[in-house]
Formats: structure tokens, sequence, C-alpha cells
């Protein structure tokens, strides 16, 4: 099995992730936070986190609804979390399933009123958090609300001064397996757990949420184009890319017209890690620049770049565009910036081009760094003053946000979110960094599609917030609204 990595919120590398990527999906559950008067009895009220109204988009979505659940109702032992569309009919239908009886319409109000004001209140919890009342232990599934998925395919007008980009992981492995599991993500992507006719190569085909497959990489690439992206960034540990394994990302990039473009998220963390061979065991070392230099190039820069034809690179003032990621791995930081300045030496030897790295403020340790960087950003940006971190070096403005979040599942496997926890599954941060950022050059957003942090905007099927489903394109269309400014 191969393993893969999960962050915390400083998204320093935990070691291993498939104990809990792995999950059958037979869950025990706890109960935390229900409505004051609910279930437990004991239990004492929290102070809610309020829902902040939910942005829209100017553009319309294809996106249909279901019709509303109406019943009938009976037990299973496998509870739909996705049944059901308004608060109301949802807790209905959730208490359907795990008792067979109609639900009291005292639990009815009480949870459809926190799932419309309450922001860290998710459907799962609402779920678990009944099974728990009733001593159950249930399975979980996540069945897909909209009436169909179309293709979105028209790209928007690009009047912004600005490109956006977004980092885009390649970590899963569907069905099941590492960063894979169904109640691993609160929400889900077409093909995670069985396939799908968007993610098929061509037409007649289906695939799943791979990287292995070239349905995955059209899917994300016509999808970025949609939103009004001009580039995804892959995030990119090592073992991901070797031995060819950007071929069906190619093979992918050659049959379409104008796809968005690459660039290259230099993720750190596999170094020392004991789960990819003997290579990657070992860190290079940072004192010893020409060594760290030649082993950190010639693992990652140089492969991942020699397999995608130069037409599909994105290029920054005309230059090839990478972020050089701080995973707490590669020491001493001191002592980073001589290496970085020789990585991009080697870079211009071999490609003639000389790469623009916007790199980690972790490594500016090193004194010398704003003489090699060319850009500079922090990760997480929830705590920052302007919920983004903008880099002004070298006379271009480039912002880089995090605009959602929920890790809950991921970090606490079948575990409820409670009031301490960081949930953010509505558009609002996403709305205030793209009127925030207009006058930057590039935007970067961290990211499309992290299933396990939920920082993802691309298409998934069950996004919720403020008591009401969010079409697949929701976050998609306010960025392609921004850029069509």
């Amino acid at each position: 099995m191969k393993i893969a990595p999960k962050r915390r919120l400083t998204r320093l590398h935990a070691a291993v992730m498939a104990a809990m990527a792995g999950l059958s999906g037979c869950i025990i559950v706890h109960p935390v936070d229900p409505p004051t008067g609910v279930s437990p009895a004991n239990a004492s009220p929290v102070v809610a986190a309020a829902a902040p109204a939910e942005a829209t988009a100017q553009t319309p979505s294809p996106f249909h609804l279901k019709p509303e659940w109406q019943g009938p109702c009976a037990k299973t032992d496998t509870v739909d979390v996705n049944l059901g569309n308004s608060p109301e009919a949802f807790v209905r239908a959730a208490y359907c399933q795990i008792t067979g009886q109609a639900a009291p319409p005292n639990v009815v109000a009480q949870w459809s009123e926190r799932l419309k004001t309450d922001a860290h209140v998710r459907r799962v919890d609402v779920v678990r958090s009944l099974a728990a009342d009733q001593k159950r232990t249930i399975k979980l599934a996540y069945s897909d609300p909209w009436v169909e998925q179309p293709e979105l395919l028209d790209p928007p007008v690009h009047k912004a001064k600005r490109d956006i980009g977004a980092i885009c992981m390649f970590f899963f492995s569907c069905p099941g397996g590492t960063n894979c599991g169904m109640d691993w993500a609160n929400t889900h992507a077409l093909g995670m757990e069985k396939t799908h006719p968007l993610l098929g190569g061509k037409p007649g085909e289906s695939g799943f949420y791979t990287p292995e497959q070239p349905g995955f990489w059209r899917r994300e690439l016509l999808d970025a184009k949609y939103a009004g992206l001009q580039f995804l960034l892959l995030n990119t540990y090592g073992p991901d890319i070797a031995d060819g394994k950007l071929a069906p990302l190619a093979k992918a990039l050659s049959g379409l017209d104008q796809p968005v473009q690459i660039a290259l998220f230099d993720d750190t963390w596999a170094w020392g890690e004991p789960y990819f061979g003997d290579f990657w065991k070992k860190k290079p070392n940072l004192r010893d620049s020409d060594e760290a230099a030649k082993t950190l190039y010639e693992a990652k820069w140089k492969p991942f770049f020699s397999q995608i034809d130069k037409r599909y690179w994105y290029r920054f003032q005309g230059r090839p565009f990478i972020y050089f990621y701080n995973a707490g791995t590669l020491e001493p930081r001191e002592r980073s910036a001589k290496v970085l300045a020789k990585m991009k030496a080697r870079f211009k030897a071999d490609f003639g081009e000389e790469p623009f790295v916007d790199v980690d403020n972790a490594y500016f340790a090193d004194s010398d760094m704003p003489g090699v960087a060319d850009a500079r950003y922090t990760w997480v940006t929830f705590n920052l003053p302007d919920k983004l971190y903008r880099s002004q070096m070298n006379g271009h403005i480039i912002d880089h946000a995090m605009v959602k979040w929920d890790a809950v599942g991921r970090d606490k496997p079948g575990e409820i979110a409670t009031s301490k926890d960081r949930v953010i599954k509505d558009s609002a941060l996403l709305k205030r960094v793209l009127d925030s950022s207009h006058d930057s050059d590039i935007l970067v957003l961290a990211t499309w599609n992290d299933l396990g942090e939920g920082t993802g905007v691309n298409r998934n099927y069950d996004y919720y917030s403020g008591g009401r489903w969010l079409e697949p394109d929701h976050f998609m269309r306010i960025i392609r609204d921004s850029q069509a400014k």
C-alpha cells in the first residue's frame, strides 16, 4: 500500500496515513456537542459559531438537486449521510435510517436549526450523534444528491490582471486505500468509491479518482479551466513522479485544447520517511550545498519537468514557476539559500531557462535567501490579518491563501466536530480573498482538491453549508466570476 502524508494545521506531516485513511467505514460513534435538550440528556450547551451568509455566484449552475426525500422510513445498518436536501428532511431521513421510526419534532427542529446557524455542525456529525443516542454502531454511505454531473467546458473571459493557480493533490489511490477512505474526507469527489464516466479517458469509458488514469487529469484540467484558473501546481513528494508516473498527465494534456498550465509544488515531506525505499530514507544535508542541490534537483525538479512538454509549463515573467515548501525535513534551514541557488543553476543548465521560485518563509532563516528566492509565502493563512500572505519581492505581487478547512475526518476519524475544531466550509473567505487580491499578479489557492484537510474548491458533490447543498461547481463559479471582472 502506498503511504501518503497528512498535514497538521502547521502542515508538518505525520508519518503514517494508512491506518486513518484505510478505515472500512464501520464506526462506533461518540456523542459530542448535541443540541441542547436532545442527546445525550446531560450534555452542556455550547456556544455556536454562527454560520455566515453564503456567497453567491453570478454564473448560473447547471446542477439540479434530485427530488426531496419523502420516505419510506426504514431502519438500516448503512446510513446515507446525503439523503434529504433540506435540513428538516435530512434529519428525518437520518433518524428513520437509524431507528426505523419517525423523528420527534423537537429533534428535527433543533438539529435543523444548528445545521443552518452553527458553522461547525456537519451532516455527518448529526448522523453520528443520533446513532450514539440510540447506542448503534453504523456504517456510512455518501450518495450523490444531484440529478446529473455535466461536463463543464466553457472557461470565462479572463479580464482580471492576475493569474490564479491552485495546488493540486495527486496522492489518491482510489477506490479505498490511502487517502481515499470515504469517511476520511468530509466532502467527496466523483470516482472515489466507484467509477464515473466523467473520469473516463475517452467517451464510453469510466474511471476512478486516481492519477494513474488519464481521466483523473482530464477531469481536473477541464474543471480548473472552467473555474478560470490559469495553472495548477502539482503537489509533488518525489516517489509519486518516479519511473514515468506522470505519463497519464502528459496524455491528458496532449488531448486537450489549450489546457490550464502546470507548475511544480515541491513538497519536501518524503525525505527521511521509511516508506519509499532506501534513497528517500536519507535526508539531504543542506550544509553540503553541492550534494544537497544535486540530490534535490535530480530527485524532483528534473524528472518533473522532463515528463511535461514545455508548452504546458506555467511561466511567470517568462520563467517556469516552482513553489518550494518546508515540511520540517530539510535542515539546517539557515544554510538553504546556497542550495536553492545551485538548484536553479542546474535547472537553467538542463532546460535553458531559470525558474521563478516562490519559497516557504521558513527558509528565510537563511539571511541570504532574499537574494535567491523570487517570492515568498506562508502556507496557512487563517490567522493572518488579511487572511492571505502577500509577497512583494522584486516588484511582483504574489498572494497566497487558504480559504477552507475541515480535517476532522483525517485527524480524528470517527469523531464529531466540536466548537474547538476549525471548520470552514462556506465560500465567504474565498470571496474575501478574491476581492482583496484583485491587484496582484498571481493568487495561489491552497488547495484545489485536498480532501483530507478539506481545503479544496474543485468539483465535490456534497458541499453543504448554512443548511443547504452547495452546487458541485459553487466555489469554481465564484472564482470564474472574479476572473471575468
